[in-house]
């Protein structure tokens, strides 16, 4: 029966240590981008996307956010912020006309000290934060869109 016991307390240690080992060979600094295309002009949308110091009550899952750097009407940037305050990562957000409306494309820049946090992260919820962002945007906006993953060209 004890080694049972210690088989399994075995196995249990085998697989903290993996995601610990995988968690160190993960990027420390996790990079995300989502774009929102939608039929609105480029102004309302940066507009809206500029009201987000805090968070916006129209989106209040988000972590506190202030904005460092603005240069309207085309880009903002935002400090994320922990519920103690401590620094977690940057947003950088830019808004361009289209033909077709405009877009908002968010490049969220994130700091994962946490081993099993950062082997967590590279497997999956990378992006989701901004995505959710977007798709608030466009519910307040009360217009379709797109909420997406832009490519590197």
């Amino acid at each position: 029966m004890m080694n049972w016991i210690l088989l399994v307390m075995a196995a249990i240690v085998a697989v903290v240590l993996a995601m610990l080992v995988g968690g160190a060979m993960s990027p420390r600094e996790r990079v995300a981008t989502r774009a929102l295309s939608t039929p609105c002009p480029a102004a309302d949308l940066f507009a809206l996307v500029r009201a987000a110091d805090g968070p916006p009550r129209w989106c209040a899952d988000l972590p506190g956010m202030r904005v460092v750097h603005e240069s309207p009407p085309t880009s903002v940037h935002f400090a994320l912020i922990t519920d103690d305050g401590a620094p977690m990562g940057t947003w950088a957000v830019h808004v361009t006309e289209t033909t077709r409306g405009s877009t908002a494309t968010i490049v969220e820049t994130v700091a994962v000290p946490n081993l099993l946090v950062r082997f967590l992260r590279s497997i999956g919820g990378n992006g989701a934060r901004p995505e959710r962002f977007l798709w608030a945007v466009a519910r307040e906006l009360g217009v379709p869109a797109t909420v997406d993953t832009p490519t590197s060209s």
